[in-house]
């Protein structure tokens, strides 16, 4: 099996929660997925679409176009969307002298080897995440590629026998994400991970006012920007129930999927143990 997969960050930079996603599917699928991004794109009178755009009706609703066409294809194009979110308060986290580039090359290590490890054994791969300066694209390809080159050795009635390697990687580049509507996904989901986590309280009360009630009572105000983008959590989190995704909003305080096998997994990272800490600067 061949696979690609795009990647892009989300409110890497001064932000509690920092989000990563991975968007993958059949390379073989690759040039009819583009051009239905594409074209929705055309649709919406958007030639760009990045989440922290999302501040009125038409990136709203471009924004649910794009929901709709990946849910309701996941299965047809083999999709996988992986988004993994770390919380800069944690244990792991404070510590002195954080190295933010080297951290976020460690979770994109994560996020990528555990994404392709859910996929058939032998696979190939072509990875292409975002630019992001200050990052050593090198050392990550090296360590990924170092990984899926492992092999599981079995002992049974039969005799011994060695599984195939987890994956290959065929192809491992930057590339823009204004030229890339499929790293555009990515972008999305990074977006909405993280949004929905620092907003959710308020938007409780946002779906609160929506709801009809015999009784008066003040309704909270709400800016046209956060009105929009609660929609698009909205519509997620019913199309993801609908569709039985597994995906939850209200039990974490924020989109969360509790089997991460499932197609959309938003993955809330934690310490693995005591020694896992965030990388510090040298010096």
């Amino acid at each position: 099996m061949n696979y690609t997969t795009y990647t892009d960050e989300s409110y890497i930079t001064g932000e509690r929660f920092r989000s990563i996603a991975a968007f993958s599917f059949a390379t073989g699928k690759k040039q009819e997925i583009d051009s239905k991004l594409k074209q929705i794109l055309q649709e919406s009178s958007v030639s760009e679409f990045k989440w922290q755009k999302v501040k009125d009706a038409k990136y709203k609703f471009c924004a649910i176009k794009l929901i709709d066409f990946i849910i309701n294809n996941l299965y047809k194009y083999d999709i996988r969307i992986d988004i993994i979110i770390w919380d800069t308060y944690d244990t792991r986290h404070q510590v002195q002298r954080r190295d933010d580039n080297a951290n976020f090359e460690r979770l994109f290590f994560h996020l990528l080897k555990t994404s392709m490890k859910r996929r058939p054994k032998n696979s190939h791969w072509d990875i292409f995440p975002d630019q992001k300066h200050g990052v050593d694209w090198e050392t990550v390809h090296d360590c990924l590629d170092a990984i899926g080159k492992h092999v599981e050795y079995h002992k049974t009635l039969f005799g011994d026998f060695i599984s195939d390697q987890y994956y290959h990687i065929d192809n491992f580049k930057e590339i823009d994400s204004k030229e890339t509507t499929c790293c555009q996904i990515a972008d999305l989901f990074a977006g909405i991970s993280v949004f929905s986590i620092n907003v959710f309280s308020k938007y409780i009360l946002w779906q609160e006012s929506q709801q009809r009630s015999l009784f008066k009572r003040e309704t909270p105000s709400f800016s046209n920007r956060e009105k929009a983008r609660f929609e698009v959590i909205r519509h997620l989190d019913i199309l993801s129930k609908r569709k039985k995704l597994g995906v939850s909003l209200r039990t974490k305080q924020g989109f969360f999927t509790f089997d991460p096998k499932n197609p959309i997994n938003f993955w809330r990272y934690t310490p693995q143990h005591e020694n896992d800490k965030a990388p510090t600067k040298i010096g």
